[in-house]
């Protein structure tokens, strides 16, 4: 069987299993994970323009409009406009953002630790090096557009 056939065949139970393990460690959190997604996005930032978030998570800049308006209701981040330029608007994690971040990461850590207890020493070492493989290999094939 051919490369190309053997991922396309293991394609779906990738997502499905892959889908399984992100339920599973964002358990318990009030936001939807592109919210989160986001949040950790302004957060690596500090001060975010909103185009380029809206470039960084490949939305439309109607939707990270509306994700945004999301997470200042919740009082997770706050926008401010540019006096220099009344178009450009920025966006930072509020205080209260920063704590919740924290929190999350340890439940998330937390239910890392509760997925890796059910594997053997071999299966987790295994799945890490998976894991760590899966990411360097993946982030050579990434494509810039911009």
């Amino acid at each position: 069987m051919e490369r190309i056939e053997r991922i396309a065949e293991m394609y779906p139970q990738v997502m499905k299993v892959m889908g399984r393990i992100r339920s599973t460690l964002h358990e318990g959190m009030d936001l939807t994970y592109n919210q989160f997604k986001m949040l950790l996005a302004i957060n690596d930032k500090d001060i975010c323009p909103l185009t380029a978030l809206a470039e960084e998570l490949s939305i439309a800049m109607s939707s990270a409009s509306e994700m945004v308006d999301k997470l200042v209701n919740l009082g997770l981040v706050c926008r401010s406009v540019d006096v220099n330029s009344r178009r450009r608007v920025t966006i930072r994690v509020s205080a209260q953002g920063k704590n919740l971040i924290s929190e999350l990461q340890k439940g998330i850590i937390d239910n890392y630790r509760s997925l890796l207890e059910r594997l053997n020493e071999d299966e987790q070492e295994r799945l890490v090096g998976a894991l760590e493989s899966l990411v360097e290999i993946l982030a050579k094939t990434e494509i810039t557009e911009r």
